[in-house]
Order: C-alpha cells, then sequence, then structure tokens
C-alpha cells in the first residue's frame, strides 16, 4: 500500500517516513501545494496531512484533494480544539491523530481506515509475482507456483518487515515453534526465493542478518 504523508516538520516527517517504511510504500511532501500534486500524480492509497502546512493550510489541501480523490485521509496535528476536530471531519478528513503520538498508534490507524475502505488486503505485489498473506501462496500470471511451507512463510515474515533489518535469530523464532532451528535450512530457503523472485529482493547484510526490498 502506498502512503502520502504531508508534513512539514523535517524531523518528524523523517521519523514516521522511517518506521512506516517498514510496512509500506511512503512519499513524502512538506508543504500543501506539493502534497496536492503528489496526491494527484502518484495515487496513494492514504495520506496522513498536517494541517498547519506552508503555503496551504491542511483544511484547504483535503478540501483541493477531494475535488478528484476520495482517497482516506489522516489529519496529524497539534490543533485539538472541537471545532478543529468538526473542521477536519468536515473537510474531507476520515480520522484525526492529535500530537503528541505514538507510531504504534500511528500504525494501527492507517491499518484500520485501510481495511475500513479497501477490505482484508490479503494480496502483495512483488515485481510481476502477487503472494498471498492469508493462504501463503505466490502467483505469477495468475498461476500458483507452488513453495514449501517454511519457504512461504518465511516470505510473509520478510513481506510484513520490509526495509527492516531482521535478524537470524528473528527468523528462526518466527519459523521454527519446536524444531532446531537450521542455518543451513535457512540459507536453502533465501536462495529459493532469491532465484523466484530476483538475486536483488533479499539483501544480505553482514553480520546483521537480512533486509527484504521486493
Amino acid at each position: 500500500m502506498k502512503i502520502l504523508l504531508i508534513e512539514d516538520d523535517i524531523d518528524l516527517n523523517e521519523t514516521v517516513k522511517e518506521y512506516l517504511e517498514n510496512f509500506y510504500d511512503v512519499i513524502c511532501a512538506f508543504d500543501g501545494e506539493d502534497g496536492i500534486t503528489k496526491a494527484y500524480e502518484t495515487k496513494p492509497d492514504v495520506i496522513i496531512l498536517d494541517i498547519k502546512l506552508p503555503k496551504i493550510n491542511g483544511f484547504e489541501v483535503a478540501n483541493e484533494i477531494r475535488k478528484f480523490s476520495n482517497v482516506p485521509i489522516l489529519f496529524l496535528t497539534s490543533l485539538d480544539s472541537e471545532k478543529d476536530v468538526e473542521k477536519g471531519f468536515l473537510s474531507g478528513g476520515d480520522d484525526y491523530i492529535k500530537k503528541p503520538f505514538s507510531l504504534k498508534e500511528l500504525k494501527l490507524r492507517i491499518d484500520a481506515v485501510l481495511k475500513r475502505v479497501y477490505g482484508n488486503i490479503q494480496r502483495i505485489k512483488i515485481k510481476d509475482f502477487e503472494f498471498d498473506l492469508e493462504n501463503l501462496e505466490l502467483f505469477y500470471e495468475g498461476k500458483i507456483i507452488h513453495l514449501k511451507p517454511k519457504v512461504a512463510k518465511l516470505l510473509k515474515f520478510f513481506i510484513q518487515n520490509k526495509n527492516r533489518v531482521i535478524s537470524k535469530n528473528e527468523i528462526f523464532d518466527y519459523l521454527y515453534d519446536f524444531e532446531e532451528p537450521n542455518e543451513a535450512s535457512l540459507r536453502t530457503f533465501i536462495n529459493i526465493l532469491r532465484t523466484i523472485l530476483g538475486k536483488d529482493v533479499i539483501i544480505t547484510i553482514k553480520n546483521r542478518g537480512y533486509k527484504f526490498v521486493g
């Protein structure tokens, strides 16, 4: 899923972007004008929108975006009066998150909006492939590619932790319940995924683990 973050505070923008990139593709804008342009050009699945923005404030940005899109909008702001909250919803907002906030809360609210608007999203695109997160099935051009259970489970774990370095111990904890973790088997599983999806989708980070960038 694609998130557009419109926030003029550079540090906050970077912090939120860094966190959300573990779960979504994130596009950033730092003022209202650029936010409207990127909303039109990139067609995001959700917009996180600050209100106190340079050039055009968040309420006006939401009004402009509503002229060409029904994309869910989550207002992110320090304004917390009842009047401001009402104005946010009236200008097309779907949720209102008050600063300061936790990144986990933001993620939960995004997921809730995604589920409400788009339903349960089960298939994730990886290049020209699709992966069904619920049934652990990989598809190419509509045809299923059969994966061994642990390979499919590993792919799901990589997808859920995209762009984050994952240690071998984290993978072992996820893949193995009562069995003894096997490093040779893990290397085999990763080689299978690289062979199917491309060598560039899983990066080995020396002495740290792996990063899925697919």
